[in-house]
């Protein structure tokens, strides 16, 4: 009664086994307290519901507590000391009535809900029978992978790692060959140099190198690139020797094989100054054989102060009579060596016209993308300053051909002429105050120490206050003509007069590169090492000064900033991989067509050789893909579909950018790629990642850790990163 009469019958939703165990109790306790014929008689009565609800209302509290109520004794309890029939009765009867219309509360209510029971049944037994097939197809599905673990997985891994192990031994017996070839290296270029093929044993050393350089991490070669170097350079000497022989006895084939394999060491032009010097001593040798043998037959004896004359007092003790012998002897072996250096003339005439030939076939097959001077002679590019200091530098070296005392205080002069001009050249066009900050490591080391050497021992500088015998030894500053304009846009920002001026001074360095070893010859021994480090230091930095002075043009040429703002208004948080790349490509690619066109335009009037194009285009490249990364840099959100689009961007840019250019590998491409990656790090990817790319900047590599990482890390582990890139970044201020 308690249980039937309680407030959570019917009220809110239950699960199927609580209303199922709730039907179950009342049906039981509808059982005790009412049969079946009081139950139909109840259904059958008609009572007003309002005074069954009174009836209902009039239940005490009690009734509906918990099961652990006794009724009984609760009941018992009301009794009073005196009982009255009558009153009991009564008393009963309301008891009854307040039963029955419970009873006929609870059974309409069952009759009401057994649609639902029935229903709520029907679903449990379809559940249970749902779960036995499952039951079933788990039990199927474990037994079917346990067959396909034991008969395919781990036979078809076990044979995938046996594959992958043969793969890797053949890989490793291929080395071993390659190995064993190298090291029998020695016998065959022994063999080779006795059969005086010196083309294809310098060929075989080069590639033995090369090969050597590739196989160095194992141990048994570590060594062998040092053996090799000296056996190119006693392959070298044996070729002088060789080249040495040609000056009495010409032989085409043989002297083919010293003049390729000279080429393929990149000294034909040694060979040429070997050659002459060669020529010039097989003369010497020649007459002074000769006739050192005619005075000792007349002299009668083998004296040794013979040997030791000068040539023209040993031709003072040729007799009269042996006048006409020794002269006819002297003209017929001077005859060979003039019959030897035509026919060496002779074989440079026939090649130098093959070689002409070939060449304009640098041209018809092959017309690279970044050369703008095809139809033009590839004569210098000179000024008129590169000329008359030609002019003095060869005045100056007649006057130390006579004057041999005072010759190394003539090359210290030239010396400093050459230096005053790389810095006017310098200062006219390559100084600028943003090159630290391009990152691009404009200017090195060795050229920086150069001028500042330049700046402090030759330069006086308006108010400098030094002694003044100092002060004699130094020249004004240099002062560009105001007609030479370097800003203006549609000149390229003055690049003709830039490649004019900077190809004039390498032009002149080549040429003080030719004149070394006539100087080395007239230094005295103790002022040598001057003349070393003037060549060292000095000469071989002109060529340098193209970075420096067209990097102004590559970073004007091209509207960076605007590439910073079109990347900054891309979304790139997108939640699917897009096929189409960003209009900011499209646009820096027109910019770089548009520098090409310039580029030919400023060609029409001086020509632009190919190590100033690639120049100029290495430097646009490096900063257009340092842009990217900036502009990678300053996104805010980004998912893994954005960084996907960030990587069809770049792909993009490439392919198109290869189409203008024969510059390969693409400057820089690595730097760009490599950013976009470390998206995919995890925490202590990054962090090792941070360690190890210092050519990224702090902004850049706190990017990685507050946007790629995002929310995937807490904040202890976020700041953590963020505390390794600070002590990265503290050497640096």
């Amino acid at each position: 009664f308690t249980l039937l009469a309680s407030p959570s019958c019917g009220s809110g939703y239950k699960s199927p086994h609580t209303i199922l165990k709730l039907i179950d109790i009342e049906l039981v306790c509808l059982s005790i307290c009412i049969s079946q014929e009081e139950l139909r008689e109840l259904r059958d009565q008609a009572i007003d519901p309002q005074a069954e609800q009174e009836l209902i209302d009039s239940i005490e509290e009690v009734y509906f507590s918990s099961d652990s109520f006794d009724m009984v004794q609760f009941e018992l309890g009301k009794l009073p000391p005196d009982l009255n029939l009558q009153d009991l009765e009564e008393y009963r009867d309301k008891l009854k009535r307040q039963q029955a219309a419970v009873s006929k509360k609870v059974a309409d209510l069952i009759l009401e809900k057994q649609p639902s029971y029935v229903k709520e049944l029907e679903r449990v037994t379809s559940l249970q029978t749902n779960l036995q097939l499952a039951a079933v197809i788990c039990t199927n599905a474990r037994r079917q992978l346990s067959f396909a673990k034991e008969g395919f997985t781990e036979a078809s891994l076990g044979l995938l790692a046996n594959q992958r192990r043969r793969h890797l031994l053949t890989g490793l017996l291929k080395s071993l060959r390659t190995i064993k070839t190298l090291q029998r290296t020695d016998v065959r270029l022994s063999e080779m140099l006795e059969e005086e093929d010196y083309p294809g044993a310098i060929q075989l050393c080069l590639e033995c190198q090369k090969a050597a350089s590739t196989f160095k991490h194992y141990s048994c070669i570590s060594e062998l690139n040092s053996k090799l170097q000296d056996t190119l350079e006693q392959i070298e000497e044996q070729l002088d020797v060789a080249l040495s022989k040609t000056c009495k006895h010409f032989d085409v084939s043989h002297y083919t094989k010293v003049q390729l394999a000279y080429t393929l060491l990149g000294k034909t032009q040694t060979a040429m100054d070997q050659l002459h010097m060669h020529f010039t001593q097989a003369i010497h040798n020649t007459v002074f054989q000769v006739v050192l043998g005619y005075v000792e037959l007349c002299a009668g004896n083998a004296d040794t102060k013979f040997q030791k004359m000068q040539y023209k007092d040993l031709c003072t003790h040729i007799t009269p009579d042996s006048y006409i012998p020794c002269l006819t002897d002297l003209c017929k072996a001077l005859w060979e060596v003039m019959l030897s250096y035509y026919r060496t003339m002779q074989w440079h005439e026939e090649h130098d016209k093959e070689e002409v030939v070939d060449a304009g076939a640098e041209t018809l097959r092959s017309r690279k993308k970044s050369d703008y001077n095809l139809n033009k002679a590839n004569a210098p590019i000179l000024t008129n300053t590169t000329l008359n200091v030609i002019r003095l530098v060869g005045k100056y070296i007649q006057m130390m051909n006579i004057l041999k005392p005072i010759a190394f205080d003539v090359i210290h002069c030239v010396s400093q002429l050459f230096d005053y001009y790389l810095y006017a050249v310098y200062t006219f066009f390559g100084r600028n105050d943003m090159y630290e900050s391009s990152g691009l490591g404009l200017i090195s080391s060795r050229l920086r120490t150069t001028l500042n050497r330049i700046q402090e021992s030759l330069i006086d500088n308006a108010g400098s206050h030094g002694p003044t015998e100092e002060r004699k030894e130094k020249v004004p500053s240099p002062h560009l003509s105001q007609l030479v304009v370097l800003t203006s846009g549609g000149t390229l920002y003055g690049l003709a007069e830039r490649v004019v001026a900077t190809e004039s001074l390498v032009f002149l360095a080549e040429q003080f590169e030719l004149l070394q070893p006539h100087l080395d010859t007239m230094m005295p021994p103790a002022k040598k090492p001057f003349l070393q480090q003037f060549y060292s230091q000095t000469v071989s930095t002109a060529s340098e000064l193209r970075k420096p002075t067209y990097w102004i043009v590559a970073a004007k040429a091209i509207d960076y900033e605007q590439m910073l703002l079109l990347m900054a208004g891309v979304k790139w948080d997108i939640k699917e991989i897009m096929s189409q790349h960003n209009v900011y490509v499209d646009v820096l690619l027109k910019e770089f067509e548009q520098f090409n066109k310039r580029l030919g335009d400023v060609s029409r009037q001086v020509r632009i050789p190919l190590p100033v194009s690639n120049v100029l285009w290495e430097h646009c490249i490096r900063l257009a893909n340092r842009t990217l990364v900036e502009g990678y840099a300053n996104v805010k959100k980004c998912s893994n579909e954005g960084r996907a689009l960030m990587q069809l961007d770049f792909q993009q840019f490439l392919m198109k950018l290869e189409k203008l250019t024969d510059l390969r590998p693409i400057p820089d491409k690595e730097f760009v790629e490599t950013y976009i990656k470390a998206y995919y790090l995890t925490e202590n990817d990054m962090e090792q990642f941070i360690k190890n790319h210092r050519e990224y900047s702090m902004k850049q590599l706190a990017n990685l850790v507050n946007v790629c990482l995002g929310s995937h890390i807490n904040k202890k582990a976020r700041q953590k990163l963020l505390a390794a890139i600070d002590d990265i970044d503290r050497p640096k201020r």
